[in-house]
């Protein structure tokens, strides 16, 4: 805790030092993947504040946030500042020169936290490839967009609000409405507005953050990108039209969603009635989205679905060829752990008749059906009959993850193949969450003995509210007519998701789905489940700092892989194990 709070002063220190301003607060500080405070990104952060009209800027992505894709346009506009802010501060500050180029290698070596939009991450490398002279190799259409973001250093802070807004709309679909006019008419009128001492700065409220928005007024917001802002005859209505914003925005991030994940395998009234059940407490406020990431005609026509499909057909032939390239030790991984499951049943499952849902006929048991609505009027032999076990492979599949993901894939498929190969019904299906929503991606069901290899299809991205997708698999698990139910969690046990938890009490305060707010959360629901009868046990994928909280949430019941060569045999163990225990 302590180096975090010295790392978090000395941004604070580069960006005041940049800005000449210690009354600046910013809204956000950049760091490494290590958490250690980074110079460069911290130095344009104070020195956009020095060099442009922040205020005017702060309008404008208050503007950005009416709409729920607002980080990416953010994103996307701090990469345009950031090439103009070095250009004006290069003669003032020759040591820039170097700390951009390390700053750019940083980037393009992965040490600076990426972003979850593909589209976003190619044209940042694209932007600091051109900053070390590299030829950028990307596509045409990243290339139009950054050459159009890279702002002159000659351009001021209305320029490049007018510019960036031209660019969201031309490439991002978005729809103009009297946004220019009312834009237009703000600077004019700014123009003449007497400027504000730097004395007085420390009196500017929040609120005066938004004198964009009041000339501007909210009409509609039909798609992510696809909304504009309509001045009424008077040019004086000053309402923010939040109600109409928020009916229309369910529907909007629905369809985003589908159109990056896959369409709902629910018809929405089915989705309604298990939100209805699942989406309570922490959950209140979240969506669920289940899918088998297959796509209609109208994404496959969209440019940005369309560029995610390539990123996630890529990821599938990483996730293979990983696997291929491992194949000696994958295979053999995969006739041990066959060998070790099947030896377990073999000296534990002793043949016993029991009373069961299904399997022979007992006419004598007819009776307690019709009088006592007894359902288990069959008799079936335990050790004959494998069925009587069910297995669901969770997939934690945040972006959290992304380092780890042909990993995570092959680990996925050598369980599955395993289960498979001995006769037992297993379930596959990953988890993350965005906009709110709780994506669970079906790859294979219990039936399709065939479809392991859609295991493949993993690919990381988004946040994970790991409570609320441990709930959702155990509430399917509950539709298999199996005796025993086991889930196995891949997970780096570590939730966190942007969206809040609702509040509570006489004046609520909204709390992160975070730390240890998360991981309690989650415990809570595994705990749920085992004292439902499930068996719940974790492949855990994350690093040293997390490993308490995989201990919080699972007890004794997860394992960690140190080396792929042992994964059959400590996966084997923590199943042989919970095998001789149904």
């Amino acid at each position: 805790m302590i180096r975090q709070r010295d790392e978090k002063k000395r941004a604070l220190n580069i960006i005041w030092n940049a800005s000449e301003d210690y009354s600046f607060q910013p809204e956000s500080k950049g760091y490494d993947e290590n958490g250690k405070a980074d110079i460069y990104r911290n130095y344009i952060i104070g020195a956009v504040y020095k060099y442009y009209d922040y205020q005017l800027l702060k309008s404008f992505f208050n503007y950005l946030r009416t709409d729920s894709d607002h980080e990416f346009y953010e994103n996307l506009t701090w990469i345009g500042l950031e090439n103009s802010t070095y250009h004006k501060g290069k003669k003032e500050r020759p040591a820039l020169k170097n700390l951009r180029r390390n700053y750019s290698k940083k980037v393009l070596n992965g040490e600076i936290p990426s972003s979850e939009r593909a589209i976003l991450n190619e044209i940042r490398k694209a932007h600091y490839k051109k900053v070390l002279g590299e030829n950028p190799d990307a596509e045409a259409q990243v290339l139009n967009i950054l050459n159009e973001l890279e702002f002159d250093e000659h351009m001021d802070t209305e320029q490049i609000v007018l510019r960036m807004n031209e660019i969201i709309k031309k490439h991002f679909k978005f729809r103009a409405g009297s946004y220019e006019v009312s834009l237009k008419q703000y600077i004019e009128k700014k123009k003449t507005t007497p400027t504000v001492p730097a004395e007085e700065k420390e009196e500017k409220t929040e609120n005066q953050g938004y004198s964009l928005m009041k000339n501007l007024v909210v009409e509609s917001a039909e798609t992510t990108r696809d909304f504009y802002f309509e001045q009424d005859e008077d040019n004086k209505n000053i309402n923010f039209n939040i109600h109409k914003l928020t009916g229309k925005r369910t529907n909007t991030d629905r369809g985003y969603i589908q159109k990056y994940y896959g369409v709902s395998i629910l018809p929405e009234h089915k989705i309604n009635v298990l939100e209805q059940s699942l989406c309570t407490g922490n959950h209140k406020k979240a969506r669920l989205h289940i899918t088998r990431g297959e796509f209609d005609e109208s994404a496959l026509n969209d440019v940005d679905a369309a560029y995610n499909n390539k990123v996630a057909k890529e990821q599938n032939e990483s996730n293979i060829n990983y696997y291929y390239d491992n194949y000696a030790r994958n295979n053999n991984s995969i006739l041990n752990l066959t060998n070790k499951i099947r030896n377990t049943m073999l000296v534990n499952f002793d043949s016993s008749i029991v009373r069961a849902k299904y399997g022979k006929l007992d006419a004598n048991k007819i009776w307690r059906n019709i009088h006592v609505n007894d359902n288990k009027i069959f008799s079936k032999d335990l050790k004959n009959d494998i069925g009587n076990i069910t297995v669901d492979i969770l997939l934690d599949c945040s972006a959290s993850q992304c380092e780890r993901q042909e990993i995570i894939a092959a680990q996925g498929y050598i369980i599955a193949e395993s289960l498979t190969r001995c006769q037992i019904p297993v379930k596959v299906y990953s988890f993350c969450s965005l906009r709110g929503y709780t994506i669970i991606n079906l790859f294979r069901d219990y039936e399709e003995i065939d479809k392991n290899d859609k295991i493949f299809n993993y690919r990381a991205s988004g946040c994970n509210r790991d409570g609320l997708a441990v709930r959702t698999a155990l509430h399917m698990m509950g539709n298999a007519q199996s005796e025993n139910k086991i889930l196995i969690v891949l997970s780096d046990c570590k939730p966190n998701d942007i969206e809040t938890n609702p509040g509570t009490g006489i004046i609520p305060k909204r709390t992160e789905y975070s730390g240890i707010k998360g991981v309690n959360d989650t415990a809570y629901e595994v705990k749920k489940g085992i004292m439902k009868g499930n068996t719940i046990m974790c492949v855990f994928t994350g690093e040293d700092e997390d490993l308490l909280s995989a201990k919080r949430i699972y007890g004794h019941n997860f394992v960690r892989i140190n080396t792929l060569e042992r994964f059959a045999d400590i996966v084997g163990v923590l199943l042989q194990n919970q095998l001789k225990n149904l």
